[in-house]
């Protein structure tokens, strides 16, 4: 439980979601995980999917159509090798599912990937990361409370399109064989992106996007 105190303090000061994906990162290296993120489904938004890199298994589990349902029907960490449901999805790797509860009808899970060795421990440890997923989920939430009506992002059609692209990977070239526009255009829009989210680069401007409903993957 030493190990606890630092994360909870890091989740603390975090200012932007842009830091959670740093967060989970981490854990995974620190822990030896196959991956680790986070989704939250929120009323009438698009759900926030957050995770540590660009991970085929964790996207494959999040994005699952049973998922959601069966997050609002546990309180309790589950291993999925314990469950029908989420056996096929991980295919041969395990992996640790933490249902969380958020503001109003919100939840969400925490998903950790496991190796062979740990899954034997899953149950024990889902106890440990069920405090760092409330606590991930309360930074989510004050963060969001952060942001004030003159900073609402408001993106056209096209601009969506081209982050939408840029968040599953296409480079500006690829993006504008897929809109049919030039290379150019693509970066315009992107730009106009990380203009109005106020970002550095358009990574930031898809995680700011993303935890704002703008878009959705």
């Amino acid at each position: 439980m030493s190990q606890l105190e630092p994360m909870v303090k890091s989740l603390e000061h975090m200012t932007t979601v842009d830091a959670l994906p740093l967060f989970f990162h981490q854990i995974q290296q620190q822990f030896g995980y196959t991956f680790c993120g986070v989704i939250l489904w929120r009323a009438q938004r698009s759900p926030l999917i957050l995770c540590a890199a660009d991970q085929a298994d964790f996207k494959r589990l999040a994005t699952a159509d049973g998922l959601q349902p069966f997050c609002q029907s546990r309180c309790t960490p589950m291993s999925s090798a314990a469950s029908t449901f989420a056996q096929p999805l991980v295919e041969s790797k395990d992996a640790l599912i933490i249902p969380v509860r958020g503001m109003g009808t919100d939840s969400g899970a925490l998903l950790i990937g496991l190796h062979a060795d740990q899954t034997q421990l899953a149950q024990q440890i889902g106890w440990y990361w069920t405090i760092i997923a409330n606590y991930v989920v309360e930074t989510i939430y004050r963060i969001a409370a952060l942001a004030t009506p003159d900073e609402e992002i408001s993106l056209t059609s096209r601009e969506k399109a081209c982050l939408i692209w840029a968040a599953k990977g296409k480079t500006s070239w690829e993006i504008s064989q897929i809109l049919a526009i030039s290379e150019r255009t693509v970066n315009f829009h992107l730009g106009n992106c990380i203009s109005k989210t106020n970002s550095n680069n358009r990574q930031q401007a898809i995680s700011r996007c993303l935890a704002a409903g703008c878009i959705n993957l």
